[in-house]
Protein backbone atom coordinates (compact mmCIF):
# COMPACT_ATOMS: atom_id res chain seq x y z
CA UNK A 1 0.00 0.00 0.00
CA UNK A 2 1.30 3.44 -1.15
CA UNK A 3 2.01 5.87 1.58
CA UNK A 4 2.54 9.39 0.23
CA UNK A 5 3.33 12.46 2.93
CA UNK A 6 2.50 16.15 1.46
CA UNK A 7 5.28 18.32 1.73
CA UNK A 8 6.34 21.74 0.02
CA UNK A 9 9.92 21.35 -2.18
CA UNK A 10 11.21 24.24 -0.23
CA UNK A 11 10.30 22.60 3.44
CA UNK A 12 13.49 20.88 3.73
CA UNK A 13 13.94 20.47 7.48
CA UNK A 14 10.61 19.21 7.53
CA UNK A 15 11.24 16.30 5.00
CA UNK A 16 14.44 16.04 7.29
CA UNK A 17 12.10 15.43 9.95
CA UNK A 18 9.97 12.68 8.81
CA UNK A 19 12.89 10.39 6.86
CA UNK A 20 14.33 10.85 10.33
CA UNK A 21 11.47 9.40 12.39
CA UNK A 22 10.41 7.11 10.04
CA UNK A 23 13.70 5.43 9.09
CA UNK A 24 13.33 3.01 11.76
CA UNK A 25 9.92 1.41 10.98
CA UNK A 26 9.65 -0.97 7.74
CA UNK A 27 7.63 1.14 5.65
CA UNK A 28 7.60 2.48 2.38
CA UNK A 29 6.73 5.97 1.34
CA UNK A 30 6.70 9.02 -1.10
CA UNK A 31 7.46 12.60 -0.72
CA UNK A 32 4.26 14.60 -2.83
CA UNK A 33 5.20 18.16 -3.78
CA UNK A 34 2.28 20.17 -2.04
CA UNK A 35 0.81 22.86 -3.70
CA UNK A 36 2.01 26.32 -2.80
CA UNK A 37 -1.23 28.06 -2.78
CA UNK A 38 0.74 31.48 -2.50
CA UNK A 39 1.88 31.17 -5.40
CA UNK A 40 -1.17 30.61 -6.94
CA UNK A 41 -3.08 27.09 -8.15
CA UNK A 42 -2.67 25.10 -11.22
CA UNK A 43 -4.77 25.78 -14.10
CA UNK A 44 -6.67 23.32 -14.28
CA UNK A 45 -7.94 24.21 -10.03
CA UNK A 46 -8.51 28.06 -10.00
CA UNK A 47 -11.89 27.91 -10.60
CA UNK A 48 -12.45 25.50 -7.92
CA UNK A 49 -12.59 27.67 -4.71
CA UNK A 50 -16.11 29.24 -4.57
CA UNK A 51 -15.16 32.93 -2.82
CA UNK A 52 -18.84 34.20 -3.00
CA UNK A 53 -20.07 31.25 -1.24
CA UNK A 54 -17.42 31.18 1.34
CA UNK A 55 -18.07 35.17 2.04
CA UNK A 56 -21.93 34.91 2.64
CA UNK A 57 -21.84 31.41 4.20
CA UNK A 58 -18.81 31.02 6.43
CA UNK A 59 -18.02 34.33 6.57
CA UNK A 60 -14.77 34.98 4.72
CA UNK A 61 -13.06 33.28 1.30
CA UNK A 62 -10.35 30.48 1.98
CA UNK A 63 -7.10 31.99 2.19
CA UNK A 64 -4.36 31.21 -0.19
CA UNK A 65 -2.96 28.43 1.73
CA UNK A 66 -5.87 26.57 2.49
CA UNK A 67 -6.47 26.47 -1.69
CA UNK A 68 -3.26 25.12 -1.70
CA UNK A 69 -3.88 22.41 1.12
CA UNK A 70 -7.24 21.32 -0.44
CA UNK A 71 -5.39 21.16 -4.11
CA UNK A 72 -2.82 19.25 -2.70
CA UNK A 73 -4.99 16.44 -0.98
CA UNK A 74 -7.49 16.79 -4.02
CA UNK A 75 -4.30 15.97 -6.42
CA UNK A 76 -4.05 12.84 -4.47
CA UNK A 77 -6.95 11.62 -4.51
CA UNK A 78 -7.01 11.81 -8.06
CA UNK A 79 -3.45 9.90 -7.75
CA UNK A 80 -5.61 7.36 -5.71
CA UNK A 81 -8.03 6.92 -8.40
CA UNK A 82 -5.51 6.25 -11.34
CA UNK A 83 -3.57 3.89 -9.69
CA UNK A 84 -6.83 2.06 -8.55
CA UNK A 85 -6.15 0.96 -5.14
CA UNK A 86 -5.73 2.53 -1.47
CA UNK A 87 -3.53 4.53 -0.20
CA UNK A 88 -2.51 6.15 2.80
CA UNK A 89 -1.89 10.16 2.99
CA UNK A 90 -0.30 12.39 5.62
CA UNK A 91 0.92 15.69 6.27
CA UNK A 92 4.45 16.51 7.16
CA UNK A 93 3.80 17.69 10.39
CA UNK A 94 3.28 14.51 12.00
CA UNK A 95 4.96 12.29 14.49
CA UNK A 96 4.24 8.91 14.43
CA UNK A 97 3.16 6.94 17.27
CA UNK A 98 4.48 3.67 18.63
CA UNK A 99 1.99 1.87 16.48
CA UNK A 100 2.46 2.88 12.98
CA UNK A 101 3.76 0.28 11.29
CA UNK A 102 1.61 -1.92 12.30
CA UNK A 103 -1.56 0.19 11.39
CA UNK A 104 0.03 0.67 8.18
CA UNK A 105 0.16 -3.01 7.76
CA UNK A 106 -3.14 -3.23 9.04
CA UNK A 107 -4.81 -0.97 6.58
CA UNK A 108 -5.02 -3.13 3.26
CA UNK A 109 -7.40 -5.45 5.55
CA UNK A 110 -9.26 -3.37 6.58
CA UNK A 111 -9.86 -1.46 3.40
CA UNK A 112 -12.00 -4.53 2.30
CA UNK A 113 -14.51 -3.25 4.40
CA UNK A 114 -13.44 0.85 4.97
CA UNK A 115 -13.46 3.11 2.08
CA UNK A 116 -12.06 6.10 4.46
CA UNK A 117 -10.47 5.82 7.95
CA UNK A 118 -8.69 8.73 9.71
CA UNK A 119 -5.16 7.78 11.54
CA UNK A 120 -4.88 10.35 13.87
CA UNK A 121 -6.79 11.53 16.67
CA UNK A 122 -10.09 13.59 17.20
CA UNK A 123 -9.68 17.18 17.62
CA UNK A 124 -13.13 17.68 19.02
CA UNK A 125 -14.88 16.38 22.48
CA UNK A 126 -17.11 14.96 20.55
CA UNK A 127 -18.05 11.20 21.43
CA UNK A 128 -17.07 8.26 18.87
CA UNK A 129 -19.46 4.81 18.25
CA UNK A 130 -17.84 1.76 18.13
CA UNK A 131 -18.21 -0.19 14.70
CA UNK A 132 -15.43 -2.81 14.70
CA UNK A 133 -13.03 -4.79 17.40
CA UNK A 134 -10.21 -6.43 15.33
CA UNK A 135 -8.59 -10.20 17.07
CA UNK A 136 -5.52 -8.27 17.55
CA UNK A 137 -6.15 -5.48 18.97
CA UNK A 138 -7.64 -3.10 16.43
CA UNK A 139 -10.87 -0.57 16.54
CA UNK A 140 -13.07 1.13 13.89
CA UNK A 141 -14.83 4.31 15.31
CA UNK A 142 -17.04 6.06 13.60
CA UNK A 143 -16.31 10.03 14.33
CA UNK A 144 -19.86 12.02 15.28
CA UNK A 145 -17.20 15.18 14.54
CA UNK A 146 -14.08 14.97 12.18
CA UNK A 147 -14.47 18.88 10.86
CA UNK A 148 -10.72 19.20 11.58
CA UNK A 149 -7.71 17.68 10.86
CA UNK A 150 -6.12 15.70 7.67
CA UNK A 151 -2.89 15.23 9.20
CA UNK A 152 -3.02 11.44 8.39
CA UNK A 153 -5.74 9.28 6.81
CA UNK A 154 -6.41 6.23 4.31
CA UNK A 155 -8.62 5.72 1.56
CA UNK A 156 -9.83 3.62 -1.66
CA UNK A 157 -10.43 4.57 -5.04
CA UNK A 158 -14.02 4.68 -4.30
CA UNK A 159 -13.85 6.94 -1.32
CA UNK A 160 -11.17 9.56 -3.44
CA UNK A 161 -13.82 9.52 -6.43
CA UNK A 162 -16.33 10.77 -4.36
CA UNK A 163 -14.68 13.20 -2.81
CA UNK A 164 -13.04 14.81 -6.08
CA UNK A 165 -16.96 14.54 -7.65
CA UNK A 166 -18.03 16.70 -4.46
CA UNK A 167 -15.09 18.73 -5.24
CA UNK A 168 -16.17 20.76 -8.11
CA UNK A 169 -16.86 23.48 -5.58
CA UNK A 170 -14.58 24.19 -2.71
CA UNK A 171 -17.02 25.20 -0.23
CA UNK A 172 -14.76 25.03 2.77
CA UNK A 173 -11.15 23.72 3.97
CA UNK A 174 -10.61 20.53 2.78
CA UNK A 175 -10.52 18.97 6.69
CA UNK A 176 -13.89 20.52 6.95
CA UNK A 177 -15.35 18.73 3.20
CA UNK A 178 -13.69 15.81 4.63
CA UNK A 179 -15.42 15.37 7.91
CA UNK A 180 -18.90 16.82 6.21
CA UNK A 181 -19.95 13.26 5.54
CA UNK A 182 -23.77 14.16 4.27
CA UNK A 183 -22.14 16.04 1.20
CA UNK A 184 -20.07 12.73 -0.36
CA UNK A 185 -21.74 9.86 1.83
CA UNK A 186 -18.36 9.24 3.18
CA UNK A 187 -18.77 8.07 6.72
CA UNK A 188 -15.63 9.69 9.33
CA UNK A 189 -14.17 6.33 10.56
CA UNK A 190 -11.57 6.05 12.50
CA UNK A 191 -8.60 3.40 13.85
CA UNK A 192 -7.45 3.13 16.88
CA UNK A 193 -4.92 3.13 17.92
CA UNK A 194 -3.66 5.74 16.77
CA UNK A 195 -1.05 6.21 13.56
CA UNK A 196 0.22 9.69 13.92
CA UNK A 197 0.08 12.54 16.54
CA UNK A 198 0.37 16.49 16.20
CA UNK A 199 3.60 17.38 18.05
CA UNK A 200 1.90 21.00 18.24
CA UNK A 201 5.66 21.95 17.58
CA UNK A 202 5.63 23.10 13.68
CA UNK A 203 2.90 25.44 11.75
CA UNK A 204 1.64 24.91 8.74
CA UNK A 205 4.15 26.06 5.90
CA UNK A 206 1.03 25.37 3.25
CA UNK A 207 -1.61 27.44 5.10
CA UNK A 208 0.03 29.68 7.26
CA UNK A 209 0.08 33.73 7.46
CA UNK A 210 -3.31 33.87 6.47
CA UNK A 211 -5.30 37.03 6.24
CA UNK A 212 -8.74 37.48 7.25
CA UNK A 213 -11.16 39.35 4.99
CA UNK A 214 -13.41 41.67 6.47
CA UNK A 215 -17.31 40.60 5.57
CA UNK A 216 -20.64 42.95 5.94
CA UNK A 217 -22.05 42.36 9.24
CA UNK A 218 -25.41 41.02 7.81
CA UNK A 219 -23.11 37.85 6.68
CA UNK A 220 -23.02 36.63 10.17
CA UNK A 221 -26.58 35.93 9.96
CA UNK A 222 -26.09 33.64 6.97
CA UNK A 223 -22.78 32.33 8.73
CA UNK A 224 -24.89 30.88 11.72
CA UNK A 225 -27.55 29.67 9.92
CA UNK A 226 -25.49 27.55 7.55
CA UNK A 227 -23.48 26.01 10.53
CA UNK A 228 -26.74 25.04 12.34
CA UNK A 229 -28.09 23.59 8.56
CA UNK A 230 -24.30 21.41 8.56
CA UNK A 231 -24.52 20.28 12.17
CA UNK A 232 -28.19 19.45 11.48
CA UNK A 233 -27.36 17.51 8.11
CA UNK A 234 -24.24 15.72 10.03
CA UNK A 235 -25.83 14.85 12.86
CA UNK A 236 -28.61 13.37 11.41
CA UNK A 237 -26.62 11.38 8.51
CA UNK A 238 -24.39 10.03 10.81
CA UNK A 239 -27.33 8.69 13.39
CA UNK A 240 -28.80 6.97 10.08
CA UNK A 241 -25.31 5.69 9.35
CA UNK A 242 -24.70 4.29 12.24
CA UNK A 243 -27.54 1.99 12.57
CA UNK A 244 -26.36 0.40 9.25
CA UNK A 245 -23.36 -0.43 11.00
CA UNK A 246 -26.06 -2.62 13.70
Amino acid sequence: MKLFIINLDRAVERRNRVKEQLSGLNVDYEFFSAVDGFKGLPEELKSKPDDKYRIKFRGRPLTPGEKGVYASHYLLWKKCIELNEPIAIFEDDFLPTAFFEQVMLKLPELHRNFDYLRLEPQDTNHRNKMIMNTPDGFQVVMWMDNAGGARGYSLTPKAAEKFVNKSEHWLCAVDNFIGESFRHKIPSLGLLPYAVFDPADLESQIQNQVSRTRVPLHYKVFREASRLYRDTKLMYWNKIKFKSYL
